[in-house]
């Protein structure tokens, strides 16, 4: 059996001390670009291995941040995970991901988890029913930032997107369009973004003196099988709504399956969706969106995660993007 590399083997080869190749692999300290690009020359050449395993324990760092989304199957989130993944391996971090399924018991499993991993950060998408627990991680050195949604009570970085104001702007286009009976996906009234949408749909509402009617709001959970469920209970109503807001972009989804599956024109109520469908040329609709950044999400919590680890003592930021309103028919 070949005998394994050892810092000392890349350190002879390349001229240079245990040290600087130290240094050079851990991006620590100062090194000449020539020196750096010597010692990459000889890592590279003969395919040297860092253990990281004790290169984290001799520094008490992992090297590892851990990211916790609500629903690895919707595009937003995944796009999201994958431009932080970008952002923090070039940074020389690893990413450990986990899917809570909008369940606060696998939103808590999968937090322990990750603190059993030694993650330096955790980036979360969460539940609001882990407060006690992040507010513990948070005092235990974690470095914590929340995407997409606010916690109230957890002092933390958050990186999000306007709900209620965008939704305001929304529904009041609607209401400029003749629209009387709008009928409202509602998100979980569990999770701060499905009530700040709500709020902003019942405050344009208001100001319009136009009632909202209970049989015309739908109480769904962010999946598209609630989208469907939608359908059946909306279009129920009598008089049914000439338009629908739908709180987020897989209830939207759900819900034209639903009109489809049954026999139901798609075009035939005007839909205002809280995210893109990215298929809707496909297909007949009267289809506005909220349309979100999921990749502005993703890179401004990468750099606000690496920022938090590297100076702990920063003062907790806010970073809100407010979302544009467009019309895709």
């Amino acid at each position: 059996m070949p005998k394994k590399l050892t810092v000392k083997d890349v350190a002879r080869e390349a001229g240079v001390s245990t040290a600087t190749v130290s240094r050079v692999l851990n991006r620590t300290g100062y090194v000449s670009e020539s020196v750096r690009d010597q010692v990459l020359g000889v890592v590279d050449r003969l395919k040297y291995q860092p253990n990281s395993i004790a290169r984290s324990l001799k520094q008490e760092k992992s090297y590892t941040i851990g990211i916790v989304i609500p629903d690895m199957t919707n595009p937003y989130f995944m796009t999201i995970a994958r431009h932080i993944q970008r952002r923090c391996m070039s940074a020389g971090y690893h990413l450990l991901f986990m899917d809570s399924e909008e369940d606060a018991g696998k939103e808590s499993d999968a937090l322990d988890l990750l603190m059993e991993k030694r993650v330096e950060a955790i980036v979360l998408a969460g539940t609001d029913r882990n407060r006690e627990k992040l507010e513990s991680i948070r005092a235990n050195g974690t470095a914590l930032v929340l995407i997409d949604r606010r916690i109230d009570g957890v002092d933390a970085d958050i990186v999000c997107e306007d709900n209620a104001n965008v939704t305001f702007r929304a529904v009041s286009e609607l209401l400029d369009r003749g629209h009387t009976r709008i009928g409202v996906i509602a998100g979980p009234e569990g999770i701060v973004t499905a009530r700040e949408r709500y709020e902003g749909i019942a405050a344009a509402l208001r100001e319009r003196h136009a009632k909202l009617d209970p049989a015309l709001v739908y109480e769904g959970d962010y999946t598209r099988e609630s989208g469907r469920g939608a359908v059946r209970s909306l279009l129920a109503a009598s008089p049914p709504p000439t338009a629908v807001v739908s709180c987020n972009n897989e209830m939207t989804y759900g819900f034209y399956l639903g009109l489809q599956e049954a026999g139901i024109d798609t075009a035939s109520v005007e839909v205002v969706s809280f995210g893109d469908l990215e298929f809707s040329p496909l297909f007949r609709q009267r289809l506005t969106v909220i349309k979100q950044d999921p990749v502005w999400i993703g890179t401004t919590a990468g750099e606000t995660v690496l920022a938090r680890i590297s100076e702990p003592s920063l003062e907790k930021v806010t970073k809100i993007r407010i979302p544009s309103v467009e019309a895709k028919s």
